[in-house]
C-alpha cells in the first residue's frame, strides 16, 4: 500500500470511531458516564475493531497486495495501527479542543 491508502484507511478508522463516539457514547456521557480504556463498552467496541481489522488486512494483503504466504507482521501491525486510530476517534480527549475565542 502507499501513503494515499494507508492515509484513507486512517481516516475512515477515525471516521468510524468518532461517529460511534457521537451517536452512541456521546448522548450517555451527557448523563454522566464515563468512559475510560478498561470500561467494557470501549473494550468491546475495540475488540470487534480490532478482530474485524485482522480480517480485513489479511483480505488487503492476500487479494491488493498479492501476498502469497500469510504475511503475518503486515497483518498485526496494520489491524493494531488502524485499531489505535480508531480507539482516538471514539475516546477524544476533549478536555483539549477547546479553541480559543
Amino acid at each position: 500500500m502507499n501513503f494515499i491508502g494507508y492515509l484513507l484507511l486512517g481516516s475512515a478508522m477515525y471516521l468510524l470511531g468518532f461517529m460511534i463516539n457521537l451517536k452512541i457514547l456521546h448522548p450517555k456521557r451527557k448523563t454522566g458516564a464515563v468512559y475510560t480504556l478498561m470500561h467494557p463498552t470501549i473494550l468491546g467496541f475495540v475488540g470487534v475493531c480490532f478482530a474485524v481489522m485482522l480480517l480485513v488486512s489479511f483480505l488487503m494483503g492476500r487479494f491488493l497486495l498479492n501476498h502469497d504466504p500469510i504475511d503475518v507482521a503486515f497483518v498485526l501491525v496494520n489491524s493494531a495501527v488502524a485499531t489505535g486510530v480508531f480507539y482516538f476517534g471514539l475516546n477524544p480527549d476533549q478536555t483539549k479542543m477547546n479553541m480559543p475565542d
